[in-house]
């Protein structure tokens, strides 16, 4: 008897990460129940839950997971660990229920950005770009207008990533080209760890203030929300590149707004403290950035991956192997983000 799985993607739609073929792998591998847009009823949960072996949702809102007796493993295609505060992770750990995450399924499309957002920054190309439609373009042969510095290439540079898990690995191979002298600084490995894979393992304040370009990879946690604080901005020199491409948890946001209306150093953002930001928002106003919209995971590739790396997990789960395709929480990752 095929496992019997509890289909509930709310907010994605079904045919936005999932493609034909990946429907038809996961029901032959179990049997699929409700596999709607819609969010399940929880009057439909209560008739399945007493068989129900894996859950795949886009959140986790069904109460005490002990109601499902036979769960064996929960699949989140929203792309993030359900909060600490509403899934039991004890309970998970205690009885061998897996709890599988998206997320590295938008990985190289972020990377992708990030490198964009990097290279619209040092060249300048969003500045250029604006300037040339106003009328006021500047030809190679001018003068250029050094208010926001000068134009650099990243050939050679000094790099600074801040998280080195999987986001990291998929812009490292984007900047090996340009040849840069990446450090790192990560709290949660080892330097030997970081340092195999051909990179230098840092402390924060040395990355702050000798990285030419920043990039921000870390995941939200309890214990780095607001690292990057004046203190730690207040090092990044005149000259440097600053990419906030993970969450904005991560960073004090309006410290760095006012240092981004100071003209204090040049940054590209993809993730905001609320979203929608508000147009009253001070940031909109800040000449010395780039801004995107949360656009970084936000296409048809990225979104079809989530449904693949699914299939290719529950695929396993159901045949008694090893998932090998979603990232799974731990229980040190999960204390750190509570």
């Amino acid at each position: 008897m095929k496992p019997k799985v509890l289909l509930d993607p709310s907010f994605r739609g079904l045919d936005v990460i999932f493609t034909p073929k990946d429907m038809a792998r996961m029901k032959d591998a179990a049997e699929i129940l409700w596999a709607s847009n819609q969010l399940i009823p929880e009057e439909e949960i209560e008739k399945i839950q007493d068989e129900i072996e894996i859950i795949i949702c886009g959140y986790w809102r069904y109460g005490d997971v002990k109601r499902f007796p036979k769960l064996r493993a929960i699949l989140e295609v929203g792309g993030g660990f359900p909060a600490p505060d509403g899934l039991d992770y004890a309970h998970c750990f205690s009885h061998g229920i897996r709890v599988l995450s998206c997320s590295p399924a938008f990985c190289p499309a972020v990377a992708e950005m990030a490198l964009g957002l990097a290279l619209a920054c040092s060249r300048q190309i969003a500045w250029t770009d604006q300037a040339f439609r106003h009328g006021m373009p500047q030809w190679s042969h001018s003068e250029l207008d050094t208010e926001l510095g000068t134009p650099f290439t990243l050939y050679g540079k000094s790099v600074g990533l801040i998280g080195f898990g999987g986001l990291a690995d998929s812009l490292r191979p984007l900047l090996a080209p340009f040849n840069c002298d990446i450090q790192v600084y990560d709290p949660w490995l080892t330097d030997t760890f970081i340092e195999q894979h051909g990179v230098k393992s840092v402390d924060l304040n040395t990355l702050m203030a000798t990285s030419r370009v920043i990039f921000v990879l870390a995941t939200p946690s309890s214990s780095n929300k607001a690292l990057l604080d004046r203190e730690k901005l207040s090092l990044i020199q005149p000259d440097a590149v600053f990419i906030l491409i993970s969450r904005a948890h991560v960073v004090d946001f309006d410290v760095l707004t006012e240092m981004l209306l100071e003209g204090r150093f040049v940054a590209g953002i993809d993730v905001f403290p609320e979203e929608p930001l508000p147009q009253e928002h001070p940031i909109h106003k800040a000449n010395h950035a780039v801004l995107s919209s949360h656009r970084a995971g936000a296409n048809e590739e990225a979104l079809l991956e989530i449904g693949r790396y699914v299939a290719d997990d529950l695929e396993a789960i159901c045949a008694g192997k090893v998932p090998f395709a979603m990232k799974q929480a731990e229980p040190e990752y999960i204390r750190l983000r509570g």
